[in-house]
C-alpha cells in the first residue's frame, strides 16, 4: 500500500494545474489518470482558446502541448490508464485499477462526459461529441442534420451547420430555449431550420445510408417522423462522479464543494473543474483557479501545528 499527500485523480487542465501548484508549495502528490493520455475535454476543443489571458490558443491540442512543457508535469510523473474505483470517507482508503493508496488529501479533478440520448444506442450515424461544428461543418454539406438540444451549444451548432446543411431539424425536449437571446434571434433568420418542440426521440430505423427517427411529441401537428443524414446531440453534461458515491452532489451529478473547493463530506477531499462547476460555469480559467485555491488550502491545513 502507498502512501500519498496529494492524489489527484484526472489529467485534464484541472488536475495538471493541482499538480503544478503542489509542486510549487512544495507538497509531494501523485496524479492519476484513467485514459492512456493526458489533456482530458481539451483534446475536444477545436475551436480557438480566447478566454485564456494572455494567449489565444488555436485549440485545445495547442494549449495541451505549452502545458506538458511545464517542467512540474514532469516532475510529478502522472500514472496513466489508472482509474479511480472508490474511496473510503473514513479511512481514508483510495483504490484504484492498478493499487490501492493511504491519502492525506484527494483532489477530484475527473471532468464531465455528455450525456447520452438511449434510444440511439448503436446508431451510427450520430456525430460524436468531439464534433466541431465551427471547423468541420462543411463536412454535412447538402445533408439534413438533426440538431438535439436547447442550449447555447445545440443553437450554436444548428447555426454553424445551416451554412452548409440542406435542411437543420432542431428537437427541443420542452417548449422553450434555454440559450442566449442573441443565439435566438439567429436561428430566427434561418430559412432552413425547423424547431420541433416539446420532441423527443423514440427510436430509430436505418434506411439505407439515411436514418428514420421516430419521435414523441405533445403536439399533434408536428410529423411522427423524420429522416435525417446525421444526427448531433447536445443535451449537456453530467459530472464524472460515480465513483464518489458518498459525496454529495447537485444536478447532474456535479460534487458539492465549499468556497476552498472542499466536498461536504470530508475535510480532506477536494473536486475542481467540471466535475463540480456544473455546465453553466464550466471553463478552463475557474479550472485553473480552482486548483490553485484547493492546493493553498491543503497547504495551510498542512502547516497548522
Amino acid at each position: 500500500m502507498e502512501h500519498v499527500q496529494v492524489l489527484i485523480a484526472g489529467g485534464g487542465i484541472g488536475g495538471l494545474s493541482a499538480a503544478i501548484w503542489c509542486q510549487r508549495l512544495g507538497l509531494s502528490c501523485l496524479l492519476v489518470e484513467k485514459a492512456d493520455h493526458l489533456g482530458g475535454q481539451l483534446l475536444q476543443i477545436r475551436n480557438e482558446i480566447v478566454d485564456l489571458p494572455p494567449r489565444v490558443y488555436a485549440n485545445g491540442s495547442a494549449l495541451l502541448d505549452d502545458l506538458l512543457r511545464h517542467p512540474a508535469i514532469d516532475a510529478v510523473q502522472p500514472r496513466l490508464e489508472e482509474a479511480i474505483i472508490s474511496i473510503d470517507v473514513s479511512t481514508r482508503m483510495v483504490k484504484t485499477t492498478k493499487s490501492d493508496y493511504r491519502v492525506d488529501f484527494f483532489i477530484a479533478a475527473t471532468g464531465a462526459s455528455p450525456n447520452e440520448i438511449p434510444a440511439l444506442s448503436g446508431c451510427k450515424k450520430v456525430l460524436t461529441t468531439s464534433f466541431s461544428t465551427t471547423a468541420q461543418a462543411d463536412m454535412l454539406s447538402a445533408q439534413d442534420v438533426a440538431v438535439i438540444g436547447g442550449g447555447d451549444r445545440a443553437l450554436e451548432s444548428a447555426f454553424n451547420i445551416s451554412r452548409f446543411a440542406r435542411h437543420v431539424d432542431l428537437l427541443v425536449r420542452s417548449d422553450h430555449l434555454r440559450a442566449r437571446s442573441e443565439w435566438i434571434a439567429r436561428l430566427e433568420k434561418l430559412p432552413n431550420l425547423r424547431v420541433f418542440w416539446e420532441t423527443e426521440i423514440e427510436s430509430y430505423e436505418a434506411r439505407q445510408d439515411r436514418i428514420a427517427l421516430r419521435l414523441r411529441s405533445a403536439s399533434n401537428s408536428q410529423p411522427a417522423e423524420i429522416v435525417v443524414d446525421w444526427i448531433l446531440p447536445r443535451i449537456g453534461v453530467h459530472g464524472n462522479s460515480s465513483v464518489f458515491s458518498p459525496l454529495a452532489t447537485f444536478g447532474d451529478a456535479y460534487l458539492k464543494t465549499d468556497e476552498f473547493q472542499r466536498t461536504s463530506a470530508s475535510e480532506w477531499i477536494y473536486a475542481l473543474g467540471d466535475v463540480s462547476n456544473g455546465a453553466p460555469y464550466a471553463s478552463l480559467s475557474l479550472a485553473v483557479g480552482q486548483a490553485m485555491k484547493a492546493v493553498k488550502h491543503i497547504s495551510l491545513q498542512i502547516q497548522q501545528p
